[in-house]
């Protein structure tokens, strides 16, 4: 794919409106107000989205927003980003409430908003009662009217398939390089069109609100799909929660997704494992297209401003459909990478993963609680938890050399770095370099084997970073805050239990 040139993003300062409590204030739609919250942060509304109204289906007047770059050029063959908003919002809302109109600008890219057609609702597969309930009375929005038939036959996707259509003949789209987004609600319904018209795509990517895995198999447990493969990305926030008339928890829906899009897309290794400040990453690579889940730190329900971003520089800038349907990849702007150096463990088992594979520790890590005693009745307060490992199998990853003495009760470590080492049994003390140095716990002994806390050695001796959730530690040599859906299926790769499928290669 031949690359252009490259504008440089700038991001206009806006008037804030802190004191805010509307979903979407209309207030935004031509003004420079922006607003902030953790679901979702606004940019001024920019100059370049324009608004229009057709009949793309079933007789029936749709409105969408198209951002064109400055840079579009009708001579040269120009990829379509479709961006789809949240229940009760607008494709100007998902316009400013996203970056696609800035990397679009950068990139050279074209973004259509389009509108539901009803309700500012998508007409998406649900329990039609479980939805209207959970809408009644908000206030301007009239009853639910389910949809009818097949996926096929709803108005909303017939609409955005004719609305594709559309920008084909009115601009010179590259056919291979036609991709779809949503937040929310707009994911749900990106979702469905990928299952069902996913042949019109190369790839897509949505934010918040996995699929009930309802819909996406069937009562044997075998994917239900008419789209076939393509490059799928799937945004998570730690703190969002699954709908509770799925029926299922959030563990289960969220890597049963990704399970899903594996499946379709014949992903069958393990994943490589990114974690960079806030924003986790696996990587699954398929034989028919790629998975990606993004897991964000500390965010709740919505998009983070900056997804577009890392969706069109991570997959889709070089994601490709080839006229007879297989997806080909070209070097994309950010390679998709696990991190160099890494260890994660969880309590009670004995693999880890150590720089995107797992090896055995021969012994099962312990979460260890220091105890503070106080009082004549022999009370105690837990002053820290802490993860230990095996001695002799952080002298393996380190390169370190190892003996022990007194039936492994005391280890000798010399580290490459020249610093010597020595720990015993039941003491909280050890030696470096000839000076005595309280760790964070004592050290343990088990099955022969002495441990200690992970935490202290990798950060006082190795200089390295931590970070835990969900009883899973992830320690790098970068700043990582591993994050809750990041935890989970690291620690289901430790157990074993991980997309079982994908590591024994069975279809």
């Amino acid at each position: 794919m031949k690359r252009r040139e490259k504008k440089q993003i700038v991001i206009l300062p806006g008037e804030p409106n802190d004191a805010n409590r509307e979903y979407l204030p209309e207030a935004i739609r031509g003004s420079d107000m922006v607003v902030n919250e953790n679901g979702n942060n606004s940019q001024v509304y920019p100059a370049r989205l324009k608004e229009y109204r057709g009949y793309l289906a079933d007789g029936l007047e749709d409105v969408w927003y198209e951002y064109v770059p400055s840079t579009y050029r009708p001579d040269q063959k120009t990829p379509l980003v479709v961006s789809m908003h949240g229940g009760l919002m607008t494709g100007w809302g998902q316009a400013v409430y996203t970056s696609w109109t800035l990397v679009a600008e950068r990139e050279g890219f074209i973004v259509v908003f389009p509108n539901a057609h009803a309700n500012r609702m998508w007409m998406i597969e649900c329990d039609p009662e479980k939805m209207d309930l959970m809408i009644r009375g908000m206030p301007g929005v009239p009853p639910l009217n389910p949809p009818m038939g097949s996926v096929e036959e709803y108005h909303d996707v017939k609409a955005v398939a004719a609305l594709i259509a559309l920008m084909q003949e009115k601009y010179r789209i590259d056919e291979g390089r036609i991709f779809m987004q949503g937040m929310s609600m707009g994911n749900a319904m990106t979702s469905q069109f990928a299952r069902y018209l996913g042949h019109l795509l190369a790839g897509a990517a949505g934010s918040g609100c996995p699929t009930s895995l309802n819909l996406l198999f069937d009562r044997e447990g075998n994917p239900v799909n008419r789209g076939g493969a393509m490059d799928i990305w799937q945004s998570r926030l730690e703190w969002d929660r699954v709908p509770p008339h799925y029926g299922a928890d959030d563990h289960d829906t969220v890597l049963g997704n990704c399970l899903y899009w594996n499946r379709i897309n014949g992903c069958r290794g393990l994943p490589q494992i990114r974690i960079e400040r806030e924003d986790n990453y696996a990587f699954w690579s398929g034989d028919r297209a790629d998975t990606v889940l993004r897991d964000v730190k500390n965010r709740d329900h919505g998009q983070t401003f900056d997804d577009a971003q890392w969706v069109w520089d991570y997959l889709f800038s070089g994601t490709r459909k080839e006229k007879d349907g297989t997806i080909t990849h070209e070097k994309s702007i950010l390679e998709r990478t696990g991190d160099s150096f890494a260890i994660a463990v969880t309590a009670g088992e004995s693999r880890a993963w150590v720089s995107g594979r797992v090896e055995e520790m021969g012994e099962k890590a312990i979460l260890w609680q220091k105890l503070k005693y106080h009082g004549l009745n022999g009370d105690s307060i837990v002053r820290g938890e802490y993860f230990c490992v095996p001695l002799i199998f952080l002298a393996d990853i380190f390169k370190a050399e190892y003996r022990e003495e007194k039936e492994g009760k005391m280890v000798f470590l010399n580290m490459p770095d020249g610093k010597t080492l020595q720990f015993a049994r039941g003491s909280i003390g050890c030696v470096i370099d000839n000076r005595v140095e309280s760790m964070l716990c004592e050290a343990l002994y088990r099955n022969r084997k002495l441990f200690v806390s992970l935490e202290w050695f990798c950060t006082r001796i190795c200089g390295l970073r931590i970070s835990s959730c969900e009883q899973v530690l992830y320690v790098t040599d970068h700043d990582a805050q591993i994050s809750r859906y990041m935890a989970w299926l690291l620690k289901d790769i430790l157990k074993g239990t991980a997309l079982p499928e994908q590591e024994t290669g069975r279809a």
